[in-house]
């Protein structure tokens, strides 16, 4: 009597992300080329301004240290965005990721704290200096990207993963940005294993450095890392083609591995690949994307109230917020003592949109921390969480006053949140907070944001540049 055939084996986590990488068709939709128009113009202007911080210019001259810049004539070398410094491809993804960071003004992921973009454009952008590219092709990339970064994070989980302290930004984000780079340079199967197996072993990022000049190289870091990983690997480069799920592989060591979240892998990555488009962020604001939602929630109060809290605080009893579960994280417990990290003080952050109505870049120096009135009314903020099996992703802030009377705010989306996108000339007012408001930049505006409708190959290293570099 002959056995009963047996049932095959679940693709195994590493084999999903193969075969998406290396034979999902194209599926551009025109939600996300145009997500992605204003992803490069964000990225490019939030990097440009974040280049003139410390922690980008203290790596941008060690990296030149190392290996001297080149001039914009030296082909194959990758631009440091918005200025005319030439790198290899590797570093100039370090650098371009450290400052797309730096201001912590770059995209955001609401469902789960990640910051694609930041990653993933330094990644693309850099390659195309030896690997010319048309706007179809970065779309596509881009999109396995997006869902490498969700996906793989969602099979980890990402709560047990961000729980324990890393970032993912850095841990996943260089899986995503090594899989969208091979999908960009059309590796094989065989290099793509690779590929995958040594940004697995590149892995790392601790929340502990949060408010720090390492939180933005994190970014960095992890794009540079894509660039090598492939590099690597397409010349025979080896890893453990199957690390992800080996013993000792990326999902133990990072999570909790789960055989059923792992069979799912190829559906989750196929849902993302369009459906990121809902679940993506241009930052109104410089800060952490926890303050995002609460900050509004100020703005609107501060409309409300018609007063100057900083001159009014004791106006104010107390303040109350209500994060969703878990949203607490990637906050400060303490008091800032810098400007760096008053962005991931959401007491800060809140007590700038009470007392100036809104809050920009300037509030962000260490000067900034000492104005009137934003220590008392921070000291007044009492921040909390929701239970897990409450609705998740909403703030709710209420500000009691003196005279009893209590004002309410509750906000799902922040501004900017795809579900409530920035206009175009809102896009463009950020844009010119970062690199200027002249003639030529508002030139740069409208090639940047034409960049994933280019049907023409490019290295596209003289647009990135931008008009300062001519």
């Amino acid at each position: 009597m002959s056995a009963a055939p047996t049932a095959p084996l679940p693709a195994t986590a590493t084999e999903q992300l193969v075969a998406f990488v290396c034979d999902a068709a194209p599926a551009p939709t025109p939600a996300t080329v145009a997500a992605l128009r204003g992803l490069v113009v964000d990225t490019v202007a939030v990097a440009t301004a974040g280049t003139r911080t410390p922690a980008a210019d203290l790596l941008r001259s060690w990296v030149t240290e190392q290996y001297p810049a080149r001039t914009a004539d030296s082909t194959g070398l990758a631009a440091v965005w918005g200025t005319g410094t030439r790198l290899g491809p590797a570093d100039a993804a370090l650098v371009n990721g450290t400052a797309a960071h730096a201001l912590d003004w770059d995209d955001a992921a609401p469902s789960m704290a990640m910051h694609p973009a930041a990653v993933l454009l330094p990644t693309l952008f850099a390659l195309s200096a030896r690997r010319p590219v048309t706007g179809a092709e970065l779309v596509a990339a881009y999109d396995v990207g997006s869902a490498v970064f969700r996906a793989v994070s969602e099979i980890l989980p990402h709560h047990v993963h961000y729980g324990r302290g890393w970032h993912n930004t850095s841990t996943t984000g260089r899986l995503a940005a090594t899989a969208a780079a091979g999908r960009l340079l059309g590796l094989d199967r065989t290099a793509t294993r690779h590929a995958l197996g040594i940004a697995a072993s590149c892995a790392a990022g601790s929340l502990a450095n949060f408010g720090t000049m390492t939180k933005p190289m994190h970014a960095g870091l992890a794009a540079r890392d894509a660039v090598t990983a492939v590099g690597l690997a397409a010349r025979g480069f080896t890893a453990n083609p199957g690390q992800l799920d080996a013993r000792g592989g990326f999902l133990e060591l990072f999570g909790e591995p789960s055989a059923d979240r792992t069979a799912r892998l190829g559906e989750r990555l196929e849902h993302w690949r369009v459906a990121w488009v809902e679940d993506y962020a241009i930052k109104a604001y410089p800060s952490c994307f926890a303050t995002q939602r609460a900050i509004d929630a100020g703005i609107s109060l501060r409309e409300e109230l018609g007063a100057d809290l900083g001159a009014h605080g004791d106006a104010v009893a107390r303040i109350e917020v209500t994060l969703e579960h878990r949203g607490t994280r990637p906050l400060r417990d303490a008091p800032a003592s810098t400007g760096l990290e008053a962005k991931f003080s959401l007491e800060y952050c809140l007590a700038v949109a009470l007392v100036h109505g809104d809050v920009v870049l300037g509030d962000f120096t260490d000067a900034a921390l000492g104005r009137p009135g934003l220590a008392t009314l921070a000291a007044k903020v009492e921040l909390g969480e929701r239970p897990a099996a409450d609705e998740p992703g909403h703030t709710v802030v209420r500000l009691h006053l003196t005279d009893g009377r209590t004002l309410e705010r509750i906000v799902h989306h922040s501004r900017g949140d795809s579900h409530r996108p920035l206009t175009t000339d809102e896009l463009a007012a950020k844009f010119g907070q970062c690199v200027g408001d002249g003639a030529p930049q508002r030139a740069w505006f409208e090639a940047l944001h034409g960049v994933p409708d280019r049907t023409t190959a490019s290295d596209l290293q003289e647009l990135l540049a931008g008009p300062e570099a001519s």
